[in-house]
């Protein structure tokens, strides 16, 4: 392919030191490379003059075709390039699309009309070089080598629960959580429990189980009972009085909610344009829960440049 450009450059000037030029090499370089593209078809494309080169009469019946080939070339690369910079493809936890994220990209689809969005809802894991994902928002200690990693939120939770269910069972002391049904995730509940000194049950003492802490809230929203989860997805039940916090204590997990994507898509005018219009809407979210439940939280974890495959969250 090489040869051909420096054919066609040389063609379209009439000159091996103006294609030189163009294509960012040197003069020897160009006439290196049209020798071989010579050798290769068995007849000479140009005749050397001392001081200018002239096309062969095979050269002036290949010259306009390689043109059209090579500009064939570069407009479909151009539509597949633009199809692929119009098109984002991103792989979100099921709870921070139904709990965050969906009520939100309705902006962004606002500020960039041109640009449309798939989002594919999975916990699994994420191998870039495999799966047709250009970015995933995951929850971890965000270590993946390889891949760019920016966090968004603290994976910080604590128990909620309507005000007339707390009067109705009269939760004033943390151990009182074991006198209700609970729900959420298990683990978290223990740990609360740890933080708080009460000694956790040997179990969760629930019969219902859900897989996005959305279906949590919304059972504890009807006064079914008392759900645990993270303190982002909560904003707008805390602001608008629906949920209350029955207790103080905020577990600070040490984890957090991550927005990843690899390296090499960096420099993706999408990429960027997503990037730095999440960040900006976690940034507010994180702002406006300080001045909702008290800023009690650790510092956010650091963004940095992270393996391609993305642990599976819990």
């Amino acid at each position: 392919m090489s040869a051909v450009r420096a054919f066609e450059a040389a063609a379209r000037h009439l000159s091996f030191t103006r294609a030189a030029d163009e294509l960012g090499m040197t003069q020897a370089a160009v006439s290196y490379q049209i020798r071989i593209l010579e050798e290769r078809i068995g007849t000479p494309l140009f005749v050397r003059l001392p001081r200018e080169v002239r096309l062969t009469a095979a050269g002036r019946q290949l010259a306009p075709k390689v043109t059209e080939a090579i500009d064939l070339l570069g407009a479909a690369f151009s539509e597949i390039a633009d199809m692929t910079e119009h098109h984002l493809h991103i792989s979100v936890l099921p709870t921070v699309v139904s709990s965050w994220l969906g009520q939100r990209l309705a902006s962004f689809q606002t500020a960039h009309p041109n640009i449309s969005i798939r989002v594919h809802m999975s916990t699994e894991l994420i191998d870039f070089k495999r799966d047709a994902i250009d970015l995933v928002v995951r929850s971890g200690n965000g270590d993946w080598p390889g891949n760019d990693v920016f966090p968004l939120f603290p994976i910080d939770y604590m128990p909620v629960c309507t005000p007339s269910f707390m009067e109705k069972h009269q939760l004033k002391h943390p151990s009182d959580v074991l006198r209700v049904r609970r729900f959420g995730n298990a683990s978290w509940w223990r740990r609360w429990m740890i933080e708080t000194g009460v000694e956790p049950p040997a179990s969760n003492g629930t019969e219902l189980i859900f897989d996005v802490q959305a279906m949590d809230v919304a059972t504890t929203l009807a006064d079914h009972g008392i759900a645990i989860a993270v303190s982002t997805f909560l904003l707008e039940e805390l602001r608008n009085g629906k949920l209350i916090r029955p207790f103080d204590h905020v577990v600070q997990d040490g984890r957090a909610y991550w927005l990843v994507y690899p390296q090499s898509h960096r420099r993706q005018k999408k990429i960027q344009a997503f990037r730095e219009w999440i960040i900006a809407e976690a940034d507010a979210s994180n702002a406006l829960l300080a001045t909702v439940v008290g800023d009690s939280r650790s510092a956010s974890p650091q963004a940095g440049v992270g393996a391609s495959a993305l642990m599976k969250p819990e």
